[in-house]
């Protein structure tokens, strides 16, 4: 593969407030070989001029459900080849949006990998949690009262992108499971959610802070981490006992349980944008008021949380937990909404170094450096000073690079 040279750049420099003017970006292979102001000849090396526009990291999404088909994902409602094409449409839309990254939080697994390593589907590099965890009557056992899914009565333990699993042993066993399979990460669901909780009460905290231990465990030997879906307070301080390193959502945490978590080094991954999708649709999906007003509660809550992380100094990544071919296309919406309580400086870094480094990947991903991969945008604006250029990728998006190979390209080579 021929050398690249991308000249005349404004390029997004991690941890600098202002685009650094009139550099030069080197790609051999799928890596960025040099960043310099001064010229660079190599033979056979293709130039693609930037004149002048920004060339930046491409975005990460630390929360995403790409076999996701509507809100309320049901035990195998959806056949497999549906929920492929679904997922191929996700991560494509995803990848032309910019987001050469994505943590998928439940669902995906090695055959959507798989698919993406050959080539046979178009989209960002994925981190795959394979199924969720969650345990009988929790956040992500999606069953009703009188559910059953074979001849004999059974009740599956699994829906389209969850496993439920009770007890230390079985625990265990199912991440080990994931695991083995392939998962990056495991996801838990450590309380119930805010929109379809399980039948009768939703739950302040689910599996004991032995099952948690066992999951953060076996997580560990392979080199991985957790990733928790978790609302409440108390759900959040069993994670951060238990050595979770991402706490998904948080919204209900109060400010002394976010001031722990700079010290148990764990990661806040609020998630707005679903939460502000579901009040718009709310009556399209026969939400009732009290959800409605619950979800708004929720976003506020999820607000002064934010601030309290931000504070305290706790790293902030960027996931947006969308669902279904309509809410993707609000992906990039996370960044907007965030418009409103935080600079665009930071919601990038939310978006690119944070989320690298949440994924294991600092210095590897979400950076302009030598021996980062090659996942690059070239914008046309400045999104440190009008982060709304980059949410018109149609207008202003103008390539692509992903592990250097470029999927659009609207500048003259």
């Amino acid at each position: 593969m021929p050398s690249i040279l991308f000249k005349n750049a404004s390029v997004l420099l991690d941890g600098e407030p202002h685009l650094r003017p009139n550099l030069n970006v080197l790609v051999s292979d799928n890596r960025i070989e040099a960043v310099t102001d001064e010229s660079v000849d190599r033979p056979d090396m293709t130039i693609i001029d930037v004149a002048g526009m920004t060339l930046m990291p491409g975005l990460i999404d630390a929360h995403a459900h790409v076999t996701g088909l509507s809100l309320s994902p049901k035990n195998l409602t959806y056949p497999g080849s549906e929920i492929a094409m679904a997922a191929a449409s996700y991560l494509h839309s995803s990848l032309k949006d910019g987001f050469t990254t994505i943590r998928e939080a439940g669902g995906a697994d090695y055959g959507i990998a798989r698919l993406l390593k050959e080539g046979k589907i178009l989209g960002p590099r994925l981190f795959y949690s394979g199924k969720a965890l969650t345990q009988t009557g929790g956040g992500a056992d999606f069953r009703t009262p009188t559910e059953v899914t074979d001849p004999c009565g059974h009740v599956t333990p699994m829906s389209v992108m969850s496993m439920i699993t009770d007890g230390v042993d079985a625990v265990r066993q199912a991440a080990r499971e994931e695991l083995r399979k392939g998962a990056t990460q495991i996801k838990v669901f450590v309380s119930g959610g805010v929109v379809f909780p399980a039948e009768g009460t939703a739950t302040r905290y689910e599996f004991s802070e032995a099952e948690l231990l066992a999951v953060v465990e076996e997580a560990a030997a392979r080199g991985t981490y957790v990733m928790a879906h978790v609302y409440t307070d108390e759900g959040a301080q069993r994670c951060l006992r238990s050595g979770v390193r991402s706490i998904e959502h948080g919204n209900f945490m109060e400010e002394s349980t976010v001031a722990k978590m700079r010290d148990a080094e764990a990661f806040f991954d609020p998630t707005f944008i679903s939460l502000v999708q579901r009040v718009e649709t709310a009556d399209e999906m026969g939400l009732s008021r009290e959800i409605v007003a619950n979800l708004k509660r929720t976003i506020d809550r999820g607000k002064q949380v934010y601030s309290w992380a931000k504070q305290r100094g706790v790293p902030i990544a960027l996931g947006t937990d969308l669902w279904g071919p309509e809410a993707q296309k609000s992906q990039l919406r996370e960044l907007e909404v965030r418009l409103e309580f935080d600079s665009p400086q930071e919601i990038l870094k939310s978006a690119t170094t944070t989320n690298a480094e949440l994924l294991l990947q600092k210095g590897k991903l979400g950076v302009i450096a030598p021996d980062a991969y090659a996942d690059l945008l070239i914008v046309d604006g400045n999104p440190l000073l009008d982060l709304r250029v980059l949410l018109d990728p149609s207008r202003n998006l103008k390539l692509i690079m992903k592990d250097g190979i470029i999927v659009k390209n609207e500048l003259a080579r």
